[in-house]
Formats: C-alpha cells, structure tokens, sequence
C-alpha cells in the first residue's frame, strides 16, 4: 500500500469500546495500544500533588553512552530548570555508562534520573527468529541490572529504541520482557515508548493548535511518510495502566528524530510545533515526554525555547519532572502510597477504572496491606475515600496470585460493580457512587452442579463482564476448557444463561488459566464485538449476530497444522502472547519473526482480508 494511503488510514477518527465496556481493559490480555479520547482521564491535578499546576512534561534524552558530550547538551537546559524551580528535573535513557562514572552522580544531585533504554540499542528489539526474545530480555535485563549498580540510585522506566522511526513497540515484549524481573530481581514500572497525537478530532482543543499555518495536522504530519508506522495513540494525553503493571508516559510525536526527518535539522517550525504541544498539554491538563537526541537533530537553545514559552505563558501551571519524579507523585498522590507492582515485582492490587461514570479514573486497592475506594470528585479536585470488599491479589507461596475479581456495568446508571467467585471469597458488589454495597442475589443463577467460578486456586477461569448487545449492561461471559455460557443480569432474578455462547472449538482461557488466543474485535464495523480465535492449533472468525443467535456466523476458520494460516498465532504453542493487536482497521503482529525480516517490521492484516480470506501482498505468512 503506498504510502499517501497509509497516511489516510491513520488519518481517520478511532473510536474505542466505552460505556459498558470501559473496564474490559483491565480483564483483557495487555495491549499498549487500548486507550483513546473516548477513555476516561487521568488528569494532572489527580496525581500531581501541587495546587495549580495543570500538565507535566518529561524531558527525556536517549541514547546515553558518552556523558562528557551530554554534559555539555544538556547544562544549559538543567541550569534554566533549576531557575524556574528547584524541584525540576529530567531523565536520561541510557545505553550504557560507568556506574561509578562521578558525572552520574552529579546528575542525580540535580533531579535526574536515569532509565533504561537496552544495553545494545537494537532496532527493533525483537528481532533474529528462535533466538530472538531470549537476545531481547538479555539486552533489557543488562541495562536494567547496570543501571541498578549505580550508587543511590533505582531506574524506574524504559524507551524502546527506535520507537519514533519504527514498529517495535509490541505486546509481547510487555508480557515476556518488560513484567518480568532480571537475574538479581530488578524490574521497571514505566514505559515511554507509545507515541501520542493531537489530532484534529478532539473538540477540546481549537484548530489552531491541531492545523499548520498550511492547513495539515499540526502533529499527524510528523508520522514518516517514506515507512507505516503505527505506534501511536491519539487523542489521550495522559499516563495509564498497560496490563495492570506498566505505566506508560506517551512520548509526543514528534521527537527530535520525526522532526528533523520531516522538517529538516534543527528547524524553527519544530519549535513552532513544540510550543503548540505545550498550549494543547496544558489545555488537555495531560502529560508528554519529549524524546531527543544530542545528535544534532535540535539544539539545546531550541529545547530551552520550549521551556520559557511554557513558563512565561503558563508560570506555575507546568512542571519538568523527571519519570523518578513522576512515579514517587503518582504512588503517594494517586495510589496512596501503593505502587503498580509489588516488591517482588508482581501484582500489587491497584486497579484505576471509572467507577462513577463520570469521565475520570478512580483507584481501588486490594491487597495484604490495604482494602481501599478511591473516588475523585472533578467538581472540588479531591479524592474520597471508602473501603474495597475484597482483595485483588494474594500471596501463596511466595508466589503473587489474582483473585479473579471481575469488574463491569450492571446497574442502570453506568455505576461500577465487581463479582467474584474463587475458593476464598464469593459475591456480588454494586458501587453507589459513594461505597460498594452487596447483592443478596449476587451469584443466583451461577451456583447449581457446574458453579461458575472467576479463579480456582489463582488461576483464571476465563469469566468476563462485557456489553454484549450493546445495551449498557454487561453480560457474563465464561469459556474454558470445561464450561462455554453466556448470561445475562437481571436485578429480581440474578443471573440467566442465554440461548448461544462463544464459537465452538474457542475459550477465553486454556486449561492452565493461561490466554487462549481470544479477542473480541468489531471487524465488521456493525457496532458489535466479533470473535477472532487464534492459537497454535487453530483459528476462526466468527461474526456477531443478533442477541438471540449470538456469534453464529463463521466466516473463516483452519487448521494450523495443514498448512493454512491465514491469520497469525495471537498464542503460541507455549501460551505466550505473539504480539498481537487490533488498530486502525487492522490486525498487527510485532515479534522477533516480524522484525527486520517483514515490511515495516510487521506482519498485519486487514478487517476484510480477514473476513474474506485475502492475504495482503507483502504481508508475509509464518
């Protein structure tokens, strides 16, 4: 596909399961991709901490290798910083460095940190077939344990490398690479690496921040014309929760890298754009990272332009934080002094969700520690606080096990509720707006000979709560090797299994609680989710028909072993994720078979080849 056609597709509007369907993320397998402007936000004044300010920016360099040279880049911009607060900062993403190098020290004195970005920069990081992720999680854990070697200091957060000029963000590198702990037990909570766009779709913001003076998108234009790339969010501007252990601080396209690719070195209509990202942050009340170079790309003069337009237009409004900084706020200001993950780097039992329907997310807890109900009231900028009923997560073993609580939509005004049945606890809550009360009936209709339960000793029993027929209230949805049934709530009555289920021969769950290969995706653009199955075995696609007949129209399904294969694995056969996801019309796979070794480093397919068995020419089969 030429590449005007590309810059059309990622032109057009994205719309995101809402309403309902706001909490399927949280259930859902992680996917970097899964926010937009319809996704409810996670404001500044929500964990920032500080009366007044509005938005945040992170100034973070790549690529260090050779402090003396970023020494010299980066003095004027620390020394203008500390003039306009003494608690700004910055971060370095780092290849490589003497942990004992006396300079790194003397940044850390000044508010920056230093995060982690490979100790090999390959582009892109999966890459090289079999080997491939075994090459990736030594190249990530390597930097990481260096970085951790440094005196007094602990990395928080990563940048992929190349991740402004290519494909290489992917979800398997998420779940095989970035949740899991180094040799010495070291792990990372943030992830700067999505880019994001002020597109010209949000009606928050005027025209004149989103258009040129030539009337293109101010910030779509940066996306590189002469490759597709697709590693982008849009419309949403603000840190959220990737797999339930990930923060991601989206980068703003463009970096320095996109810039200069576009523009030309060193341009002064970057800094003219830069400084219309400033106005549109502050009016989103969001948060960018900037991502540059020392490499010639922008100047450190121009970097510091960015930095007086935003204090003299918007003095204490913006704040420079380092990702160090960001988190320390974002744990005692919204999490209450909890953390993503736990100290073993497991779950800790924080969810953010919208709870009261209101647009904005809210914090629940539930761990050994704490049990708690974050609200925040928009109208007086606060946060109230309740109970949880229950807990997330557990500690058995040594070992951090989920509880199987399932949130969803089941009253009829948009309220959260939260259902689980393990071999600890059972019940059914609904939230008020204020606290979470129980239903006497909560599990009727889910009891008799074949109980459905959420979890069975820590293992996932592929339950989930999702607006089926799209009518505001969620359904159940259960598929696992031994039980496929779909019901629906009923205040009186409790629980009822409906006339269909999921396909045939499809489950949420395998029969170690382990991802199957599922999605739900609306291929057929009708407003209704379809059902795409895909594993090492098999694959279907099965369409969404009516509330009484369910996903009874199979429209293409194989098996692997025969040699067709006409949609990629989203499993593989050893139950890991093979970096999957569903955007822009299309189907995107990003690992280390893809990488260097397809167009783009992805294979992909569209909505309609996938409902009409087409394979796109150059998009490659494995």
């Amino acid at each position: 596909m030429a590449s005007t056609s590309w810059a059309l597709l990622l032109g057009v509007a994205l719309w995101s399961a809402d309403g309902a369907n706001r909490f399927v993320a949280l259930d859902a397998p992680p996917n970097p991709y899964w926010v937009s402007r319809t996704t409810a936000k996670l404001i500044t004044p929500q964990w920032i901490g500080e009366t007044g300010v509005e938005a945040v920016i992170v100034l973070a360099i790549d690529d260090l290798k050779d402090p003396p040279k970023y020494e010299a880049f980066l003095r004027p911009i620390l020394r203008r910083l500390k003039q306009i607060d003494s608690g700004s900062g910055m971060s370095i993403m780092t290849v490589r460095v003497d942990p004992a190098d006396p300079q790194l020290q003397k940044w850390l004195q000044e508010g920056v940190s230093l995060e982690v970005h490979t100790y090999h920069h390959p582009c892109p990081c999966l890459q090289g077939g079999a080997s491939g992720l075994t090459t990736a999680k030594e190249t990530f854990d390597r930097c990481v344990d260096l970085l951790n070697q440094i005196p007094g200091h602990r990395p928080v957060a990563y940048r992929m490398p190349c991740c402004d000029s290519m494909n290489s963000v992917s979800p398997r590198f998420f779940t095989e690479v970035f949740y899991r702990t180094t040799p010495n037990g070291h792990f990372l909570t943030i992830d700067s690496s999505v880019f994001h766009i002020f597109s010209v779709n949000d009606p928050e913001l005027p025209e004149r921040l989103t258009r040129d003076s030539a009337g293109r998108e101010r910030f779509r234009k940066y996306m590189p014309s002469d490759r597709l790339m697709v590693n982008l969010i849009e419309d949403y501007p603000y840190p959220y929760v990737i797999g339930g252990l990930c923060w991601e601080i989206p980068p703003l396209m463009p970096s320095d890298w996109d810039a200069q690719h576009l523009n030309g070195k060193c341009s002064p209509v970057t800094v003219s754009d830069l400084k219309a990202a400033v106005d549109a942050v502050v009016a989103k009340r969001g948060v960018f990272s900037l991502c540059f170079h020392p490499h010639g790309w922008i100047r450190d003069d121009q970097v510091m332009e960015m930095i007086e337009y935003a204090e003299r237009k918007y003095p204490g409004k913006v704040r420079f934080l380092s990702f160090q900084e960001v988190l320390r706020r974002i744990n005692r200001n919204l999490l209450a002094g909890e953390s993503l993950r736990a100290a073993d780097g497991g779950d800790n039992g924080v969810r953010l969700l919208d709870l009261d329907n209101d647009g904005y997310m809210d914090v629940v807890i539930g761990n050994e520690r704490t049990r708690r109900t974050r609200l925040w009231l928009p109208g007086s900028g606060t946060w109230q606080e309740g109970p949880f009923p229950v807990p997330l997560v557990r500690t058995v073993d040594d070992q951090r096990q989920e509880m199987g609580v399932r949130f969803g939509v089941l009253q009829s005004r948009g309220f959260a509720s939260c259902l689980v049945r393990n071999d600890r606890v059972a019940g059914l809550w609904h939230f008020d707006g204020r606290i979470w009360r129980p239903v006497p009936n909560g599990l009727a209709g889910l009891d008799g000979d074949d109980p459905v339960f959420t979890a069975r000793q820590g293992r996932d029993c592929g339950v989930r709560l999702r607006d089926v027929d799209r009518d505001g209230r969620c359904e159940l949805i259960v598929a696992n090797p031994d039980q496929s049934a779909v019901f629906s709530w009923s205040e009186n009555q409790g629980w009822g299994r409906l006339a269909f289920r999921l396909p045939a021969a499809t489950q949420i769950v395998d029969r170690h609680g382990r991802d199957a290969g599922l999605r739900f995706v609306d291929l057929d653009q009708d407003g209704y989710d379809d059902v795409i199955f895909s594993n090492a075995e098999r694959y279907s696609v099965d369409l969404f028909v009516s509330t009484e007949r369910g996903w009874s129209r199979r429209v293409l399904s194989g098996v692997r072993s025969r040699g067709d294969d006409a949609i990629p694995m989203i499993v593989r056969a050893d139950g890991t994720n093979n970096g999957v996801w569903f955007s822009y019309g299309h189907l995107w796979v990003q690992n280390e078979e893809t990488g260097k070794r397809m167009p783009d480093h992805v294979e992909r397919r569209t909505y309609d080849q996938l409902l009409t068995r087409r394979t796109e020419s150059g998009a490659g089969r494995k």
